[in-house]
């Protein structure tokens, strides 16, 4: 109560002395404020963002204090608020030459430094404000390391986080950064690693749990990452976003009934979001029950017409249930709404296909291989369809390129074995089919995917029994 009544006689001090600064600029008039006075002024309008306000002022303090080292460094401050740093730098570096020992001084020039680019100049202000600061040394580190994570530089951040942990290692917040810093470093391992240690010290942290469970479903860990959301639920039923990264946990771990229980309840704080109507109309359709998911996906569409991924869910049920015409108009209108995801072009590639319209399905996998030339799934329909439609040379061109990134992929091999068979060029054949063999030999029934004949080869059969059945 006494802490609250002080912040609350604190505050009115403030507010009286800003009005009365206001009142002074109203009448045109001057009052005396000394320096703290100016300086509680000018954070005033600082935390208000506020920057002209600021930088007012700093000129009427400089007017009445000019010899102020304090409120110079204020006119620094308020410059780099107002995105003029390099004019702070200058102002600061006048402050450094007079006042060299100031560990303020080196924090502010070193934020400066930061925004300008000039990262190692910020490291030595910064380490030199560690060494003129005392008894606040620790929270001076931190200031440090979260200037670096502001700016994305993670590792910098962490430097300086570790260090301020050696010498407060109860301080559980330097424990909470350290492990957001390597997440987003992509070092999942120790991420989770500092998560837990935080985790132990403050067990009722819904974010923090909820943190981990983010980095165990990017682990590919989703029965931890379940366990992790759910004890930020228990910490706060209310966590709705939790609700949402759960089902989607629930739903990579294959749990479509538990998924859809969360979407729902997640729903209940977000109101009809297309999103997750369209989520739960896929785990309807994971679970084969296709006239719910198409309920969801047209619910979905109900509240807004031009979501693809609707769109896309009832393709894919009309592909899963071999209703190839019905599915059609259903992809194209997603195509139309989203012409750059590769998801929709290698669907409509695989209903043109069942449709026999090589060409079309041909154009379709094109975009999509255009689209993400990483996915093999693509490859491999592209590769097919051009041999369908007689472009075999393509597609050995397209696997051979493919190899560059996939080098120890068999698959690739033996289907490029096929096409070297359908073109008449056995030794390039048998080179692939061999290299084939080496990684992977009991995958070598791919090679009929485009050469049904090779199981009568009797060149393919001699490797076959060097490196399948001789062994």
């Amino acid at each position: 109560m006494k802490e609250d009544f002080e912040d609350i006689f604190h505050d009115e001090e403030y507010s009286e002395l800003v009005n009365r600064y206001e009142e002074m600029l109203k009448n045109n008039t001057k009052y005396f404020f000394d320096v703290i006075e100016f300086e509680s002024i000018i954070d005033y309008y600082i935390d208000s963002n506020k920057a002209n306000n600021a930088l007012n002022a700093v000129k009427f303090a400089s007017q009445q204090h000019p010899y102020s080292l304090n409120i110079q460094l204020k006119k620094a401050q308020v410059l780099v608020d107002k995105g003029h740093a390099p004019q702070a730098l200058q102002v600061i570096e006048q402050i450094e030459r007079i006042e060299s020992s100031n560990s303020d001084v080196y924090l502010l020039k070193g934020s400066t430094l930061n925004i300008m680019g000039r990262y190692s100049e910020a490291e030595r202000a910064f380490d030199t404000a560690i060494i003129y600061s005392y008894d606040d040394k620790v929270d001076i580190i931190y200031t440090i390391a979260q200037s670096f994570e502001q700016i994305g530089r993670y590792k910098t951040a962490l430097k300086y986080l570790h260090q301020a942990y050696k010498m407060d290692n109860k301080n559980i917040m330097l424990l909470y950064d350290i492990g957001y810093c390597y997440e987003k470093l992509g070092q999942i391992n120790k991420s989770i690693e500092f998560y837990k240690q935080y985790l132990d010290k403050e067990p009722f942290s819904e974010n923090g749990w909820y943190n981990l469970g983010i980095l165990y479903n990017k682990w590919d860990k989703y029965t931890n990452a379940i366990e992790a959301y759910e004890f930020a639920l228990a910490i706060n039923p209310e966590f709705s976003v939790a609700y949402f990264n759960l089902a989607n946990a629930y739903s990579n771990n294959e749990d479509y009934h538990n998924a859809i229980l969360n979407y729902k309840e997640y729903l209940k704080f977000d109101g009809k979001s297309v999103e997750i109507l369209t989520f739960i109309g896929d785990c309807y359709e994971s679970l084969k029950e296709f006239d719910i998911a198409l309920k969801y996906y047209d619910e979905a569409l109900s509240e807004d017409n031009y979501f693809a991924d609707a769109f896309f869910g009832k393709a894919n049920v009309m592909f899963r249930l071999e209703k190839y015409e019905l599915a059609l108009p259903f992809i194209e209108k997603a195509v139309v709404i989203d012409d750059i995801n590769a998801e929709y072009y290698y669907m409509l590639g695989n209903i043109s296909n069942e449709l026999n319209n090589d060409q079309k399905a041909l154009n379709a996998f094109k975009k999509a291989n255009d689209l993400d030339p990483e996915e093999l799934d693509f490859i491999f329909s592209l590769s097919e369809t051009y041999v369908n439609v007689n472009k075999v040379d393509s597609a050995i061109e397209l696997l051979t390129e493919s190899l560059k990134d996939n080098s120890g992929n068999a698959l690739i091999y033996f289907r490029l074995a096929g096409c070297y068979f359908l073109v008449k060029n056995e030794k390039k054949a048998l080179e692939a089919f061999e290299k084939g063999l080496k990684i992977n030999p009991k995958a070598y029934l791919e090679i009929i995917v485009f050469y049904p004949e090779a199981v009568e080869s009797n060149s393919v059969n001699k490797l076959l029994n060097t490196y399948c059945f001789d062994k």
